[in-house]
């Protein structure tokens, strides 16, 4: 591999330019460098602008850009993402997990000549099958050429995703743009149309092509000069009308079964030599640096000996080493079956989605998740009910017209509210199965705002408009059976309790807590706490310290524990006697509501830091940064759980973390694509149920496996 030349930079962040990948050290579309990071001492692969483009501040914010959205490719077979230049680097840059690995000219070169058509094949099963699951999720990789093709060890990678949207703006007559690559572009794009996922099709079938006969065009002459098993198939992957290729699903299939049986093929020798070869020219180095606290560090893999380390050093030391099943066997069988289903076997690459759902409009509130069966889902022209498992639509309803959050019950149903009346819906038909009419504000007290529900039974507040009274029995919890359609009791409210239709109300196994609503001028906030079973009076009881614009960001965790978010400080008080059992600053404000599980307390604040907090004790158990930093101290850091409890879900300005609950290292990371402006946002984490995790962005809403 030759030299930088010297008015190439030799760092860029803290990676340190130590080799070129390219082929000839020449890049049609991008530039790819070998690096080392001086924080782990570990090699990766830098992508930089082509270098005509380099000073072109709109394609140097649109690079960035599509830097940053490449972290929502999930699967085996993205180039895991490990880093980002920021917005004020003189140079964007984008680097990548994935070490040793060649380009696919290097490739070609190192087995001087096309490929076997059986690593042909293998190659394309695994990336047509990789396109199928991200054009499923929405996402179009538009950046897919020969120099944007690595061949691993254990299987391909893609990286350069967008580079065809970052290198020209829509519009007619782009032409072969520099900075990409205009051999696999497709021609409807040439000709100034948005990338597709056709357009995905096509430019894989050109690299598949080149792959197999080593020319860098498509023409009838190459064609012809393709293996007789390929030449069919890549034909219409390359054809002119985008309506005729192939999905690639049906490409990945056809891929598979025109092989013989026990023709799986292997990585050849020359290639793994190469590799090998690679490893030991760049051997990973102790860090420069001392590495910085857990906490502080950003999501590069910890120390130690990876997965991906042990297949290195094993290459180093075997030059010439065949890999057999285990180098492109493996690739032809993770393109087999759904491969979507389970979580992902790879840290730091988030598993496949199990469906996407376009809910069409805005969502009115979060959508409701109900066990591990139905997720519930109420927009601006509906109420759906949707299988959790696959997405499928179970039923919709467009004329329940609530007034206001729909709540579940846990007997199978939700409360839908008027503004007159309640109906209570089954969740498995959408039909209604009552309606009650006595809280209609005429003739009797009217709803305001429904708390809380446990099996039949749900909590509201109302509010009596009669006699023009002003006294406390004008404001009331009432606690009502929705199968008998009766009220169980019904319990007056004093002024600092009553609320204005936003109260944030806490359920325990023996009592309903209400927050005050009201500051009593001494910085401290107060709960009433009433019987469950009867609504009598438990107590009320003032909290120093918690103050009152904070309710919607507390919770009950295990040991009678109250938990509140308070500016730059997580506080546990006693419930019982109302003490203050602990405190633990955080370096940023903490806006988000707080997650618990177990004996744990899991927070994020607007550093993107996480804390892992023992609720019995206040000790930190740990604490995490992310590398996507939120844009503010006023961003909101929101912290989930998965259902076991093994995961912690750390969302922020750019991305969703999933954390092991145990240590806080990093499990995967991922950027779920909504639509409009929620584009290139990562989406929220809005519900959790067993072996899923929902997530919504914009009007799409995902599930993913999890745990």
């Amino acid at each position: 591999m030759e030299p930088q030349r010297p008015a190439e930079p030799t760092r860029l962040g803290p990676y340190r330019i130590i080799g070129t990948l390219d082929a000839g050290g020449q890049a049609d579309d991008a530039r790819r460098r070998i690096a080392r990071d001086d924080r782990t001492g570990r090699t990766a692969v830098l992508m930089l602008p082509h270098e005509t483009l380099a000073d072109d501040p709109g394609y140097r914010v649109r690079f960035r850009s599509e830097g940053e959205n490449s972290r929502r490719l999930t699967g085996s077979w993205a180039a895991p993402v490990i880093d980002v230049a920021g917005p004020d680097a003189d140079l964007p840059w984008v680097a990548y997990a994935c070490f040793p690995a060649l380009l696919l000219p290097a490739a070609l070169a190192a087995y001087d000549g096309p490929l076997p058509e059986t690593t042909v094949r293998a190659l394309g099963a695994v990336l047509a099958h990789a396109l199928a699951g991200w054009h499923a999720g929405g996402l179009v990789h538009a950046g897919i050429s020969p120099q944007t093709t690595l061949l691993m060890a254990d299987g391909p990678r893609l990286t350069g995703y967008g580079l065809a949207r970052a290198a020209a703006l829509n519009g007619p007559g782009h032409g072969a743009s520099p900075g990409v690559d205009g051999f696999s572009l497709p021609p409807e794009q040439r000709a100034g149309e948005r990338p597709s996922p056709a357009g995905d099709v096509y430019a894989l079938g050109a690299v598949l092509s080149y792959a197999a006969t080593g020319r860098r065009d498509v023409a009838e002459g190459t064609r012809a000069a393709l293996p007789e098993g390929l030449g069919e198939l890549l034909a219409v992957c390359l054809a002119q009308d985008p309506g005729q290729r192939p999905r690639p699903g049906t490409m990945a299939r056809e891929l598979r079964a025109a092989s013989a049986p026990g023709a799986i093929g292997r990585l050849p020798d020359a290639l793994a030599t190469a590799l090998a070869r690679q490893a030991a020219a760049y051997p990973a180095q102790a860090p420069l640096a001392a590495h910085a606290p857990a906490e502080e560090a950003a999501a590069t893999p910890p120390p130690g000996r990876s997965r991906r380390a042990v297949v290195v050093g094993g290459l180093s030391g075997a030059v010439g080493l065949a890999l057999g099943a285990g180098g492109v066997a493996g690739w032809r069988a993770a393109g087999e079956g759904t491969g979507s289903r389970g979580t992902s076997a790879r840290r730091g690459i988030a598993p496949a989605p199990l469906w996407r759902y376009d809910l069409g409009s805005e969502p009115q509130q979060t959508p409701l998740l109900r066990g591990g069966r139905t997720a519930l889902v109420w927009t601006t022209d509906s109420v759906t009910a949707l299988h959790l498992r696959t997405g499928k639509k179970i039923w919709s309803r467009d004329k329940l017209y609530p007034m206001s959050a729909i709540t579940l019950l846990g007997n199978g149903t939700f409360v839908s509210p008027d503004t007159s009346a309640f109906s209570v819906v089954s969740l498995a038909t959408g039909r209604i199965k009552g309606v009650e009419r006595r809280y209609d504000g005429v003739e009797g007290p009217a709803i305001y705002q429904f708390l809380a529900a446990d099996k039949d039974i749900c909590w509201f507040l109302t509010r009596k408009y009669a006699s023009g009274g002003t006294g406390t029995e004008d404001h009331a919890v009432v606690c009502y059976d929705s199968v008998r359609r009766k009220e169980i009791w019904r319990a007056p409210l004093p002024p600092p309790y009553q609320g204005d239709g936003d109260t944030t109300a806490l359920l325990l196994s023996t009592m309903l807590l209400l927050p005050s609503q009201v500051d009593d001028g001494e910085g401290t906030s107060s709960y009433l706490a009433l019987d469950r079973r009867d609504g009598r009076k438990l107590w009320t009881r003032k909290f120093a310290g918690m103050k009152d614009e904070s309710a919607k960001q507390r919770l009950v965790a295990p040991g009678d524990l109250l938990v509140s978010c308070d500016e730059h400080m997580l506080r546990g008080y006693d419930l019982a006697g109302g003490e203050e059992r602990w405190r633990v600053a955080t370096k940023g404000r903490v806006s988000g509501t707080p997650a618990a599980h177990g004996q744990v307390v899991y927070a994020t604040d607007s550093r993107a830091i996480t804390y892992a907090v023992d609720a019995r004790s206040g000790s930190t158990r740990w604490r995490r940064r992310s590398a996507a930093p939120l844009e503010s101290s006023w961003t909101r850091g929101e912290t989930a759980i998965s259902h076991s409890g093994a995961t912690v879900f750390q969302v922020t300005d750019a991305e969703i973390e999933a954390l092991d609950a145990a240590d806080g290292s990093l499990r995967w990371r991922s950027a779920l694509a909504g639509k409009g402006q929620q584009a290139a946002v990562p989406g929220q984490v809005v519900g959790v149920a067993p072996g899923i995790v929902a997530v919504l962005n914009g009007t799409i809403l995902y599930a993913l496996p999890v745990d």
